[in-house]
């Protein structure tokens, strides 16, 4: 061989040597910006937060004082909503995951089928949080009208107050949540105004119907045109109105949402959901449940279809094979992806505001149609407010949604490791 020729098989060689550290030369300055960018944001938020980061922070309920503020209501809130959305995504997600992966079908239509499918999934997954919050909002909050009315401003808001003592006030909310009382119109009883540190629970209801008696007997029903302390103005099916003074009121009831049950009682249910932690839970399924299906199936598929053709020939049906062979060593991988997914589910925002989350409630829920916080919410609220403590209570509370997302992903690791082994 001449030296001219070991000259040009050289150069090539060195030519990609040179690219190739240059290559990892930038992925190592990108990994590095990254990382640093990344701790800087990290040292920032424990310098701002770990100030009201103590055991009453997080068993305290959100004040309009910083100092007594607390993540109670919305921590409890996202516990339920985490555990409502992985009982609806993730059998329905590994159910599906099992369908489109080994049931494939042979028929030309049904290909067809199992393709447009399988091309939806992909592209659900990337679908922005706020479009699943929109169905929420139309599927479950609404029901799409069907149980009463499409439009939820069509609903009177209104608020049941129960008080330390006992007692339980139906009214329209006239003051702000940071006010320091709060300012109602009863329609029974006019003007009352009830101090926070009173109130026992408070819990926030939607009337399709209000249904009045009058002292003189006159049975009215409508819903609200204008409400005032010194008259109300009722809208009928006919759209005529009428106008009364409180005080003529002999007895009042509402009629709202299908109900079974004691709101106060766990076993309470609804129809339409409406701004609970059910429809919320269910939207947040709706967003994770992509990413399940997706998961599930990579999961199935590492599987060798050695041990799926073995428990076949030695007489198992299909099913069988799924059931005792495939699943049992699919686990790690479909148990991962979905607590993976819980972490996305606890992290969102957009999706609860659409479905009826609240940015202030002072108490924890009863059931799984009561109103709800959380904790992205809550963050949320606190950060835009001008105050510069809300600010480091909105930084605390950054930190205790990165210990929850940590610990999943922890528990993640733990069960890959645990239920990992080898196939032979």
């Amino acid at each position: 061989m001449s030296d001219q020729h070991v000259t040009a098989v050289g150069r090539p060689r060195r030519g990609r040597r040179l690219k190739d550290r240059v290559f990892l030369g930038i992925c190592i300055v990108a990994t590095t910006l990254s990382v640093l960018a990344l701790a800087i944001l990290l040292y920032s938020i424990l310098r701002d937060g770990m100030k009201y980061l103590n055991w009453d922070f997080l068993t305290s309920y959100p004040s309009r004082k910083p100092e007594k503020s607390g993540l109670k209501s919305a921590l409890w809130g996202s516990v339920w909503l985490v555990c409502v959305a992985a009982i609806a995504a993730i059998p329905l997600g590994v159910a599906t995951a099992i369908v489109l992966e080994e049931f494939k079908p042979r028929q030309r239509i049904s290909r067809w089928v199992h393709t447009f499918i399988e091309i939806n999934i992909g592209n659900l997954a990337g679908v922005p949080s706020i479009v699943y919050g929109v169905i929420g909002l139309t599927v479950f909050a609404r029901m799409f009208g069907l149980v009463g009315a499409a439009n939820a401003t069509m609903y009177d808001e209104m608020a049941v107050i129960t008080t330390q003592s006992g007692e339980t006030i139906k009214g329209v909310v006239m003051s702000e949540e940071d006010a320091p009382r709060l300012e109602l119109i009863d329609p029974a009883k006019g003007a009352v105004t009830v101090e926070l540190a009173d109130i026992q629970r408070r819990r926030d209801i939607h009337v399709r119907e209000h249904r009045f008696t009058l002292l003189d007997g006159t049975y009215i029903t409508g819903s609200f045109r204008k409400v005032t302390p010194e008259q109300i103005t009722l809208r009928l099916g006919n759209e005529d109105e009428v106008l009364f003074e409180p005080s003529r009121v002999a007895s009042y009831t509402t009629q709202d949402f299908i109900q079974f049950g004691k709101p106060e009682s766990f076993f309470y249910f609804q129809l339409p959901l409406g701004p609970s932690i059910l429809a919320g839970g269910l939207t947040l399924g709706l967003v994770i449940l992509p990413i399940v299906i997706i998961a599930s199936r990579e999961a199935l598929r590492a599987v060798p279809g050695s041990l799926r053709e073995g428990a076949m020939a030695l007489g198992c049906t299909r099913w069988q094979a799924i059931q005792r062979i495939v699943l049992p060593a699919s686990i790690p991988g479909i148990m991962t992806g979905s607590i993976l997914a819980m972490s996305r589910a606890i992290g969102e925002a957009a999706p609860l505001l659409m479905a009826g989350a609240f940015l202030f409630i002072l108490t924890t829920p009863n059931n799984f149609f009561d109103s709800f916080a959380a904790l992205p919410l809550q963050i949320f609220n606190w950060a835009g407010r001008p105050q510069e403590e809300f600010h480091k209570l909105a930084a605390s509370g950054i930190i205790v949604l990165l210990a929850v997302l940590l610990a999943f992903n922890t528990v993640a690791i733990i069960i890959r490791q645990a239920f990992q082994k080898p196939l032979q």
